[in-house]
């Protein structure tokens, strides 16, 4: 037998050995701990400090000087004026307002006229 093979069955050997040793193998449930077993963590309460009064310091206000900014000239843009073509308007004719003469002359009315009043004669009986 040559060295490769005998390494190989040499190999095999071990991994048949140990195949049912891993299979019985149990594991252990991982141990947790509870909180009861953890000791509880106090704190102290704030000390309660007053507050310290601070004189106030008076700081003068910072001016800036002013920034002179020197006028930009700008040469005057020239726009022709705008010419507009005159609009046809029609005349407007007004009709004639009729006005009635202020002084009415007396109207004489005609005679009414009533027509005759004619009675029938009266019915015989048979």
């Amino acid at each position: 037998m040559s060295l490769p093979s005998l390494l190989l069955a040499l190999f095999l050997g071990v991994v048949f050995v140990t195949t049912p040793a891993l299979a019985d193998y149990e594991r252990k449930p991982p141990i947790y701990k509870s909180p009861i077993e953890k000791p509880p963590v106090y704190k102290s309460p704030p000390i309660y400090k007053p507050p310290v009064e601070k004189p106030p310091v008076y700081k003068p206000p910072i001016e800036k000087p002013p920034v002179y900014k020197p006028p930009v000239f700008k040469p005057p843009v020239y726009k022709p004026p705008i010419e507009k073509p005159p609009v046809y308007k029609p005349p407007v004719f007004k009709p004639p307002v009729y006005k009635p003469p202020t002084e009415k002359p007396p109207v004489s009315k005609p005679p009414v006229y009533k027509p005759p009043f004619y009675k029938h004669p009266p019915l015989e009986n048979p």
